[in-house]
């Protein structure tokens, strides 16, 4: 492969961007675009064809709002594409196949804090990004309304992906039958859906799940109205489908963004209502049979090894990015009284709320330069993030010894505010990235970031070429080592947040 840059598929030949130590395939379809009668359709493979061409242009990311952090200008339908990093070397290498985060709204497989060669280059495995049709086009039930139209489209984008790996990625030196799905954020909730869905588990033998969880999905139910409120802000005039024909690019946001203040049932139970992320993957009882929680817990996915993971200080990310959302600031924040912290911890955990605040305020000590919703922030980087991870780390493990837990708690410093170990921070490490300008925006660059980054990307390709993580198995211990400051190995929560935890997340069945 060090000298070949072209790669001969049955869809076409593609000639790469050669790089230090990898070869780079940007924009390589693996499916025809998403346009026209196709628009709401399961995605249909392409044709053959012999037709060469260069791929060396990052492709759209699927429509979203522009977001320079991300590095997402410009966006659109056209968008199921991935990036591909080859290293150098006799092949064939294992495969690790990326699902980004972003809400399932947002997001691209072409930003830079993805970006696959550094770990293609030092754990000898080829590194794919896979695009998926996010918010409404991937994830509104228009099955429900339109006749002939398909539901779950984003997550049969994830799942045709993936199928196009296992036909196609040892022409590019990669092994099929050593396939690694990845995933933070929602690609980390895309990781556990696809772990439930039986059209795609034997399609890959490991996964990596990066502050997820496996409760990210919605009744047809509660995906239906999500799917009519954004129908409802639609304009224009006509049936349905005169609507959706008629929507230009704004004004689809603009209904998208009507349609995520619709509160949902997250994990088809009212004890964990979602705000702000509602268009999820659908337990259609067909290309997604169940909860995904419950598939682990009833040996479904008994075959597949698992590393699962948190940040330390997840929603602190969400929380005190003022200078990018613009309200509310750290000052109104520490406006805010106990009354009011309160509520909010009713409004997201309705029954529960009290019981958690009286918990969280004995237990966080608020940061000096943050305010007293350090206790709102902890609860919700628990609520959203690490119940959810000890949920699927306990099902998992009881079927698949070979699963392992972690937590990073490497400290970031954003616009001059000390974030802790939030949302995100992850990411440089896994990719290599921290000396980057996004890499450094998270975790401050330098050499120890650079050292961790290379522990990380140790762990994760090392898992992706068989080989087990160098710690305690989570069935032997139930603790997670840690990546940054602190011990080496910790417990998630400890015994009172656990037993406070099992009234609202609860555990799922176990089969007889």
């Amino acid at each position: 492969m060090a000298n070949e840059q072209t790669v001969t598929l049955s869809q076409g030949r593609y000639q790469g961007v050669p790089g230090e130590g990898v070869h780079e395939f940007r924009g390589v379809p693996y499916a025809l675009p998403p346009l026209g009668e196709r628009r709401f359709k399961a995605p249909q493979p392409l044709p053959d064809s012999d037709q060469a061409q260069r791929a060396d242009r990052y492709p759209l990311p699927s429509l979203q709002r522009r977001n320079p952090l991300m590095g997402v200008e410009e966006s659109g339908e056209d968008c199921l594409y991935l990036n591909i990093w080859v290293p150098e070397g006799e092949g064939p290498f294992p495969v690790m196949l990326w699902y980004h985060g972003g809400g399932y709204t947002a997001g691209s497989v072409s930003q830079m804090l993805y970006n696959g060669a550094e770990l293609a280059r030092n754990g000898k495995v080829v590194v794919v990004n896979a695009a998926y049709r996010l918010g409404a086009h991937g994830f509104a039930d228009f099955a429900s309304v339109l006749p002939g139209a398909d539901s779950n489209l984003g997550l049969r984008d994830q799942i045709a992906a993936l199928e196009w790996v296992n036909r196609h990625i040892e022409a590019f030196g990669g092994r099929a039958d050593q396939v690694t799905i990845f995933g933070e954020s929602a690609g980390g909730f895309s990781v556990a859906s696809l772990m439930a869905a039986p059209r795609a588990r034997p399609l890959f033998q490991r996964a990596i799940i990066q502050s997820g969880g496996a409760d990210f999905v919605l009744s047809p139910e509660e995906s239906r109205r999500v799917t009519e409120a954004f129908l409802a802000a639609l304009p224009g005039e006509g049936d349905v489908a005169d609507r959706l024909r008629q929507a230009d690019g704004e004004a689809w946001l603009a209904a998208q963004g009507e349609a995520l203040r619709t509160s949902v049932a997250r994990g088809l139970r009212d004890s964990t209502p979602q705000f702000g992320m509602n268009f999820l993957p659908m337990v259609d009882g067909d290309l997604l049979p169940q909860v995904p929680i419950q598939a682990m817990a009833d040996g479904a996915c008994a075959d597949i090894e698992l590393l699962a993971g948190v940040c330390r200080d997840e929603w602190n990310f969400f929380q005190y990015s003022g200078p990018l959302a613009g309200f509310p600031t750290v000052e109104q924040m520490r406006a805010m009284d106990d009354a009011e912290i309160q509520r909010r911890f009713e409004r997201a955990a309705p029954g529960n709320g009290q019981r958690l605040f009286d918990y969280y305020r004995a237990h966080v000590t608020p940061h000096p330069q943050r305010s007293n919703m350090d206790w709102f922030s902890a609860m919700e980087s628990d609520r959203l993030f690490r119940v959810p991870t000890l949920r699927l780390l306990d099902a998992q493990a009881a079927r698949q010894p070979r699963t392992w837990g972690f937590q990073f708690t490497w400290p970031s410093t954003q616009f001059g505010i000390p974030m802790g170990a939030c949302h995100v921070v992850d990411v440089p490490f896994v990719f290599g990235i921290t000396d980057t300008p996004v890499g450094q925006y998270f975790t401050g660059g330098g050499e120890q970031p650079k050292q961790l980054a290379r522990r990380v990307q140790q762990v994760w390709s090392d898992f992706a070429h068989g080989g087990g993580a160098d710690w305690t198995a989570w069935s032997e211990s139930r603790q997670v080592h840690q990546f940054g400051p602190g011990d080496s190995e910790a417990a998630l929560l400890d015994q009172e947040g656990e037993t406070l935890w099992e009234a609202v997340i609860p555990r799922p069945e176990t089969a007889k």
